[in-house]
C-alpha cells in the first residue's frame, strides 16, 4: 500500500470507489526514505475508506 513519501510529482491517483483523483503537484519531504522512517501513518490519503491506487495510464 502506498504512502504520500511513494507519490511522485505529475502521477495521478484515483479513489477506487468514487473515481475522485488527485494529481501530486509536490513531493513529500519523506520522500525516497524507507516506508519505517516515514513520519505519517500508511496509508496517509484516504477516500471512501479506502486508499488511493495510482491511476493506470491509457
Amino acid at each position: 500500500m502506498a504512502g504520500c513519501h511513494d507519490m511522485k510529482v505529475g502521477e495521478v491517483w484515483v479513489c477506487p470507489d468514487c473515481g475522485l483523483e488527485l494529481k501530486v503537484v509536490a513531493g513529500c519531504h519523506d520522500a525516497g526514505k524507507p516506508e519505517s522512517d516515514c513520519e505519517h501513518k500508511t496509508p496517509c490519503l484516504v477516500c471512501c475508506d479506502k486508499p488511493l491506487a495510482l491511476k493506470k495510464k491509457r
